[in-house]
């Protein structure tokens, strides 16, 4: 997929509704729930060998990205995710800590950090889904109206 076509798709985050309440509903190219959207820019199923330069190719697209989105919407905040997912696992696990909100206890699993910008009522965020490693690597964005932890 061409920049073009993920900055369209930023840009669809942006101006689309979220739902208020009900359940996430998820479909290929990413899923929505109440306050967020998270699409699916690119998937990889690289094999073992090949990660770290998928890992790599990423890295390069969602700093292109950030650089176009930066003359848009100025300076992105870089967040990383890691005290977030130590929470969430303590309040998974055992029942202990704070609880951290949707989506970004989702995202937290397996994004281990993210480009973050304030668009009005929203959050936008770009991260790489890399934690999870028997899963495909994946670049996703996120519109939400849900705080960062």
């Amino acid at each position: 997929m061409s920049t073009a076509r993920h900055l369209a798709t930023l840009e669809q985050l942006c101006a689309r509704p979220f739902v208020d309440e009900g359940s996430v509903r998820s479909a290929p190219q990413g899923s929505t729930g109440p306050g967020f959207h998270l699409a699916l820019l690119a998937s990889s199923g690289a094999p073992a060998g090949e990660r770290a330069a998928v890992a790599e190719e990423f890295a390069a697209l969602r700093e292109a990205l950030a650089v176009v989105l930066e003359v848009r919407w100025g300076p992105a905040e870089h967040v990383s995710l890691w005290s977030a997912f130590v929470r969430a696992e303590e309040a998974r696990i055992a029942g202990i800590g704070e609880v951290v909100e949707e989506p970004w206890r989702s995202l937290c699993a397996s994004v281990p950090d993210v480009l973050l910008w304030r668009r009005a009522d929203r959050w936008i965020a770009l991260g790489t889904a890399e934690r999870e490693t028997e899963q495909p690597l994946r670049l996703l964005a996120l519109a939400t109206a849900v705080d960062p932890p």
